[in-house]
């Protein structure tokens, strides 16, 4: 008879348990909503709308579905969103309140589903099949710092991945770029300030091609269908750049390469950030091209030979030094 109600008393605790974390979750899902809409009636120029928020019993997953961020003159949107986080992380935000879990949240995942972002005002646009976020530091600290620009008390860092990016920048020599891989790779020290200046970023992408403007296609049009390329679609095998903090507070170091089947493109130097970025200017930097292919030097040497002219060649290739600003550089003579 004991061993029944044993059973009977297991049974009922099982099921107040596995009850609770129902309720808990749909109180969870109640909390958020309350939160966002209570953030954006607070706060003006911002829209949040979305078609529902579900949270996983059992676990730590929030999923927000069809969700549009709207901030003045940037939309961002997602098809789907979801943070993952530890169970403990989500019982130290449900039971100490979102600053208290947020001051010890360590580490969080974010996916998102066809995210994307567009500016209205120049109509240039982000967008990606899918992006994956990996987040590692002090997530309170993190906000604070990124909200009231104050000095990061710990340290951060980012890992990023994504499929099929796509960067539409109008009215730009750049028009369109599709990369089928892209990554990223991010990090700041405690005791720095601006996370994009003061810290290390390493961006990569892979199998890109480029869509130049329409004057861009027209001028170069016949050098562009010589290499057997279609003017509205060059194609790059990849490109990385490397962005680090200079000894000089207003400076950056940068190194980038561009790979394809004519050469290796690469750039070095410095850049003093300015806003707009477009005229952030360059300092001591290097543009070198090498590992030419044999189409590439043919067109070189015709092009010194129909003008009359001598390019800075090296045993590798060649290396120009240009200066100017990051939208209006110049060769150095």
């Amino acid at each position: 008879m004991k061993k029944r109600y044993y059973l009977i008393g297991l049974a009922v605790f099982v099921t107040l348990i596995v009850g609770y974390h129902f309720l808990a979750a749909s109180q969870a899902e109640e909390q958020i909503d309350k939160a966002i809409q209570e953030q954006s009636e607070k706060s003006k120029g911002i829209s949040v709308q979305y078609s529902s928020i579900e949270v996983s019993p059992f676990s730590a997953t929030v999923s927000i579905r069809d969700l549009t961020l709207i901030l003045g003159n940037h939309i961002e949107r997602a098809q789907h969103l979801q943070l993952d986080m530890s169970y403990l992380d989500f019982l130290n935000i449900y039971f100490g309140g979102l600053t208290y879990g947020l001051n010890n949240l360590t580490t969080a995942n974010l996916t998102l589903l066809r995210p994307s972002y567009v500016n209205r005002s120049g109509l240039q646009e982000l967008k990606a099949d899918s992006l994956y976020l990996s987040y590692k530091g002090k997530a309170l600290d993190g906000l604070l710092s990124a909200v009231n620009g104050t000095t990061f008390g710990h340290a951060h860092s980012i890992e990023a991945r994504s499929s099929n990016l796509t960067i539409s920048l109008p009215n730009t020599s750049l028009t369109k770029l599709v990369a089928e891989e892209f990554r990223y790779s991010g990090s700041i020290d405690a005791q720095k300030k601006h996370f994009w200046f003061n810290g290390t970023h390493q961006f990569g992408m892979d199998s890109l091609t480029w869509t130049p403007s329409e004057s861009f296609q027209n001028s170069y049009s016949f050098f562009i269908k010589g290499f057997g390329y279609p003017t509205g679609a060059i194609p790059f095998r990849s490109a990385q750049l490397h962005v680090n903090p200079a000894s000089q507070d207003d400076m950056i170091r940068i190194e980038s390469t561009l790979n394809s089947e004519l050469g290796l493109l690469s750039g070095s130097g410095f850049i003093e950030p300015k806003t707009p970025l477009g005229s952030s200017k360059l300092q001591k930097t290097k543009v070198s091209l090498t590992r030419l292919s044999g189409s590439l030097t043919n067109v070189l040497e015709n092009i010194e030979r129909l003008f009359s002219i001598s390019l800075p060649k090296t045993d590798k290739g060649i290396s120009i030094q240009i200066e100017g600003t990051l939208s209006n550089p110049s060769i150095v003579r």
